[in-house]
């Protein structure tokens, strides 16, 4: 490549390297940076299954003894195959059987958060919340103060 030819590609690295430092001056980080998401209590009461999992779960073990070649992924699409395959009389018993799981789950939440309301107060001592003044003494440079306070007014 001749350096005339080379000049070009160059001038064009200059003029794109001035333009991003110029973008990156003024570049603000979106807000939310870090989506870690919040933290589930493992106290907490889990969330029932619904009429679909509940069918999953009497028949997964059927689909498995008929097909044992089956993958995990493979066995829940013949699953989800047989559930649009079923009538609504058929859905019937497990969408039943899901609201009263769904019914007992809301009662617990319920009761769960009152339990979590009224505990709040209750817990023992958290982190500290900063009150104490930077240029206020430690207490052991308080206690020696006094005593040297102390050793004064002996003297005397």
């Amino acid at each position: 490549m001749s350096a005339k030819e080379k000049s070009k590609f160059e001038d064009m690295v200059k003029s794109d390297q001035a333009r991003y430092d110029k973008e990156m001056k003024n570049y603000v980080p979106p807000k939310g940076g870090d989506k870690k998401g919040k933290k589930k209590d493992p106290n907490a009461p889990k969330r029932p299954p619904s009429a679909f999992f509940l069918f999953c779960s009497k028949y997964r073990p059927k689909i498995k003894s008929e097909h044992p070649g089956l993958s995990t992924g493979d066995t829940a699409k013949k699953s989800g195959e047989m559930w649009s395959e079923q009538s609504a009389k058929d859905k019937q018993p497990y969408e039943q059987k899901g609201a009263k799981l769904m019914e007992k789950y809301e009662k617990d939440i319920a009761a769960y958060h009152a339990k979590g309301k009224s505990e709040a107060g209750k817990k023992g001592p958290g982190r500290p919340t900063g009150s104490k003044r930077k240029n206020e003494p430690e207490d052991e440079e308080e206690e020696e103060e006094e005593e040297d306070e102390e050793e004064d007014e002996d003297e005397e």
